[in-house]
């Protein structure tokens, strides 16, 4: 077996002082206290790209009284007081909902002088797709009495502001006939820099900075008005703010230079004048966050840094990721140029993704120096405490892999992938919520994004397939997937009052599904994909398994059953009998339909359509979970297509569906077979999860995808066994399977404390030892014995 060692380098909190979301978990401070105005610079006209730094300077006389703001922009704000980098936002929202971050800055202030400095970033016409966007504007408004002196007004306020002239967006070209930026194609992310620090206010951000020839600021648009607003609905941010911890950058692997060098790990880089340099730097594992180039000299040496997740061969293959030789990084890239003083310092605008990282440099006539290079890692402050072991190193790795792609993609919303697209799709949370949930034990990114799916809702019903977008993708299956993201909340907490807020919402998008059915129970063809997999074959359809456009599909028509299930069990639990049976019986209306039309019985498997000339894994998968195939049949079903390497396989994505039919059939002999792809990845040295199979055809182009980290999910709740029977862990049952593994040891963190376990398998006999949390009831399951779970620590030995 090969095995993954993971390399990991020093990661230490930068010392800065602590900064917290006052108004998370609860909301202290509503928008009911804002009375300031969103400002501007008189200069912007409205889209360009443009960097605009606006300072307050102002005089505090007690250091024991709070200072509590509210601050938004749009695009992107970056928050200095007195120098210091205090933390970045807002939260990603849409127009409607647009989050503020409230913060108390008293720690921050000096007696006498002070300026608190702001960047507001605009990415311009090619700004990440996510982002929804009216006019470069700031709002800084004072909560407690003593802030309320730097309310911006753009009417006598004291703050001025400038357009950074050393900034320009650079547009990462991924389509067109021209050199492509990247591998794979879509990009939606926002563009990186260009930055000539010749043009640039070197320590404006300071205190004893000169701004007297700036502009006082203009007035855009008043923060509420008309029973609403001109501009941007404001709220509160509800989740914490992201993390700004300083991480060392790895070792240079490959240079053009003949002396050896240990930058950036320690020590400076010199570059003689006229000279061109290149070189790697090899992370050993996926990160992300706002790298920090600090130089010297150089006059008008160009710096170009180049960042990837993998490196590419000749032929665009990507192999064995530690494997460098011939291989080349093809990125997005920011580019510097050097103003020649010294101390200079460069951090990108928006967050960068890496594993490798290359810079080309070239120098005119004066040396440049490179001082340091190093990482300010992003992601969300909620801890990520779940450990996992077992006596197979691979499944080991598995996790591993696993929990560094949910971590990496848990911003202030879930990232669908952390390089090419960060957008919050709802097929990929699904996933990626229950796993978050199993790291870290907490709802508030779940909640979060089902109440945003919940607000992008069309006329029809249709939920938008990712959100918050200022595009248009509807997928109506995701919509489908939103009505099981609110059950699998249900499932976990029993909040019946979580289910009467989405009651209307659910009713909708189910009422506007069912105009997609045809005569035979069956789907009709619409204007938008179903999207189900990212099949690999000859029949790909760009997301489903034919080419006629989903048109009397199996697959999608059992999510809508699978839909309808879900939503007549929450129905039923919110007393909605009349609701419930409607649900019911339609669901099982459709099943009857799909066996008749679709289940071949000289193959004893269902089709993907009723002309029976495709047959996928998929549908085979939902007739499980559904029940579309008796019970009995189910397991000889699913040992069939797992076995069949004619059909249509579940790529990485739809394996959560397979580990789900594999446990409800109570097979875990099987899942080691199904979870063989994953194997694939340790061996080539991956760190993080793929998006989809590789292929000679198409190389997959995300390395961080989530719904690729399903295994770690039910390493938890399958093998080991552990679920809530009640309230959110109020009740816990632990029934481990443990499948192909002997021994399970870990930690599971919930809401009410951690659950650790350790867990040995000797033929018919376990060996158990169990620690529960205060206030937690349990039960251990084994060979059908329920042995009762204290609090504190258990200790079992069961036959």
């Amino acid at each position: 077996m090969t095995r993954c060692y993971l390399f990991l380098l020093p990661l230490i909190t930068i010392s800065v002082q602590s900064q917290t979301e006052i108004n998370y978990p609860e909301v202290l401070y509503g928008n009911e206290h804002i009375t300031a105005s969103w400002v501007s610079h008189p200069d912007i006209k409205g889209g360009e790209d443009a960097a605009v730094l606006f300072r307050n300077t102002f005089k505090v006389a007690d250091l024991e009284e709070d200072f509590i703001i509210n601050i938004s922009a749009d695009n992107h704000y970056f928050l200095y007081v007195n120098g210091e980098f205090v933390t970045h936002g807002p939260q990603l929202s849409d127009i409607q909902h647009y989050k503020y971050e409230t913060l108390n800055l008293k720690n921050y202030l000096h007696k006498g002088k002070n300026v608190i400095a702001v960047k507001v970033i605009n990415f311009g016409k090619r700004r990440f797709l996510g982002m929804q966007s009216i006019f470069t504007s700031l709002v800084v408004n004072g909560v407690s009495n003593g802030a309320k002196i730097i309310n911006t007004t753009g009417y006598n306020d004291d703050w001025v502001c400038s357009i950074d002239p050393s900034y320009k967006a650079n547009e990462v070209i991924w389509r067109g006939n021209g050199e492509k930026a990247i591998v794979g194609g879509f990009y939606a992310n926002n563009p990186t820099d260009i930055i000539d620090m010749n043009k640039h206010p070197t320590n404006w951000e300071t205190i004893d900075y000169n701004d007297s020839d700036w502009q006082k600021v203009e007035f855009f648009e008043s923060a509420s008005s008309m029973g609403g607003s001109i501009a941007y609905l404001l709220e509160p941010r509800n989740l914490p703010l992201l993390t700004w911890d300083k991480e060392a950058i790895g070792n240079t692997v490959r240079s053009t230079e003949k002396a050896s060098s240990k930058f950036p790990v320690s020590g400076e880089l010199k570059i003689s004048p006229q000279h061109k340099t290149t070189f790697l730097i090899d992370q050993k594992y996926v990160t992300n966050g706002f790298p920090e180039l600090v130089f010297s000299k150089g006059k008008d040496a160009h710096i170009k840094i180049k960042y990837a997740e993998n490196l590419f061969g000749e032929e665009n293959e990507k192999g064995d990721r530690n494997n460098i030789k011939n291989k080349k990084l093809l990125g997005y890239y920011d580019s510097i140029v050097s103003n020649g003083k010294n101390a200079q310092k460069f951090i990108p605008n928006w967050m960068r993704t890496f594993r490798f990282v290359e810079f080309e440099i070239e120098t005119k006539d004066q040396e440049l120096v490179l001082n340091s290079f190093i990482n300010y890692r992003s992601r969300t402050n909620i801890a990520s405490n779940a450990r996992f072991h077992s006596d197979n190193e691979m499944y080991n790795a598995i996790f591993d892999i696993c929990k560094r792609t949910v971590d990496i993609c848990t911003q202030d919303y879930f990232l669908s992938d952390a390089y090419y697209e960060t957008m919050q799709y709802v097929g990929d949370t699904k996933i990626h919520a229950l796993l978050w949930q199993a790291m870290s034990g907490n709802l508030s990114h779940t909640r979060n994004a089902i109440e945003q799916f919940h607000q992008s809702r069309d006329s029809e019903g249709n939920i938008l397939g990712a959100y918050p977008l200022r595009s248009t993708f509807i997928y109506p299956t995701y919509s489908l997937v939103w009505v099981d993201m609110v059950a699998d909340y249900y499932n976990l907490t029993n909040d019946s009052a979580f289910i009467e807020k989405y009651e209307a919402g659910m009713m909708n998008t189910l009422a506007g599904f069912e105009k997609n059915m045809n005569g035979r129970n069956l789907v009709n063809k619409t204007k938008y994909r179903y999207f189900i997999d990212w099949y690999s074959g000859s029949n790909d359809g760009k997301g489903t398994a034919t080419k006629n456009d989903g048109e009397n599909s199996a697959v999608v028509t059992l999510h809508y059953v699978h839909a309808l299930q879900n939503a007549a069990k929450l129905f039923r639990a919110i007393g909605k009998k009349d609701f419930a049976e409607k649900y019911q019986n339609r669901a099982e209306e459709i099943k009857k339909s799909v066996y008749a039309l679709c289940y071949d019985n000289q193959k004893n498997l269902f089709a993907e359509r009723p002309d029976k000339t495709v047959y996928d894994q998929h549908t085979n998968i939902m007739a499980i979970l559904t029940g579309a195939v008796p019970a009995h049949e189910q397991r000889e079903l699913l040992e069939k297509i797992l076995n069949d390497t004619e059909l249509l396989q579940a790529t990485y994505y739809y394996r959560f569906y397979l580990f789900q039919a594999i446990q409800k059939v109570g097979a875990p002999e099987l899942f080691h077979l199904a979870q063989k792809p994953w194997e694939t990845m340790i061996n080539d040295h991956m760190t993080t999860t793929l998006e989809r199979f590789e292929s000679e055809k198409k190389p997959t182009r995300s390395e961080v995808h989530p719904w690729s980290a399903s295994p770690a999910y039910f390493y938890f709740n399958y093998l080991a066994g552990i679920k809530s029977l009640k309230n959110n862990f109020e009740e816990v049952r632990i029934a481990p399977v443990f499948g192909a593994l002997e021994t399970i040891d870990g930690l599971l963190p919930t809401s009410r404390g951690n659950i650790t376990f350790n867990l040995k398998k000797s033929k018919s006999k376990l060996l158990a030892e169990i620690t529960i949390p205060k206030g937690m009831k349990g039960e251990l399951v084994w060979n059908d014995k329920y042995i009762p779970l204290k609090q504190g620590t258990n200790k079992y030995t069961l036959k």
